[in-house]
């Protein structure tokens, strides 16, 4: 998946393909004249928002998920998956059920990867590396409560 600067600058390689500036682009998706202009060359806002993401894909002709470094739904409700992001948490949580000499039943472990997985599935695979081990703790702590 494209980081959020990736996906900065094929904005504003497809705007500038089309034969459009961000001026014109920023005032069709119902904001400010400067708006692109801050998102591409600022970073600000971090990510557009849903409407404008929206109004953006139809303008420049592309899929919605290719303008969000974010997980989107599908048009029938499902998700996409992010293969990296559930072999990470996979992984994880083997090497955590391995140290631990813990165990835990395809049901339970399929619960959990799926409790990461929906926690984990809007950060990027950097942010996700750092959460996931805490949240597996968090998990273990709950657990040892019950």
């Amino acid at each position: 998946m494209e980081s959020a600067d990736d996906i900065r600058k094929k904005i504003g390689r497809l705007i500038n393909e089309r034969g459009l500036n961000y001026a014109q682009v920023s005032l069709a998706i119902g904001k400010n004249i400067a708006y692109l202009q801050q998102y591409i060359k600022n970073g600000s806002p971090r990510r557009l928002g849903e409407v404008e993401r929206h109004k953006l894909s139809k303008i420049l002709r592309v899929d919605e998920q290719e303008l969000t470094d974010l997980i989107l739904p599908m048009a029938n409700g499902a998700i996409a998956i992010n293969p990296e992001l559930l072999s990470l948490i996979i992984e994880n949580v083997e090497q955590w059920l391995l140290e631990a000499q813990r165990t835990l039943s395809p049901k339970e472990k399929a619960e959990l990867i799926r409790l990461l997985y929906m926690k984990l599935s809007n950060e990027t695979l950097d942010i996700a590396v750092e959460k996931i081990k805490d949240y597996i703790e968090i998990y273990n702590e709950i657990k040892r409560a019950n």
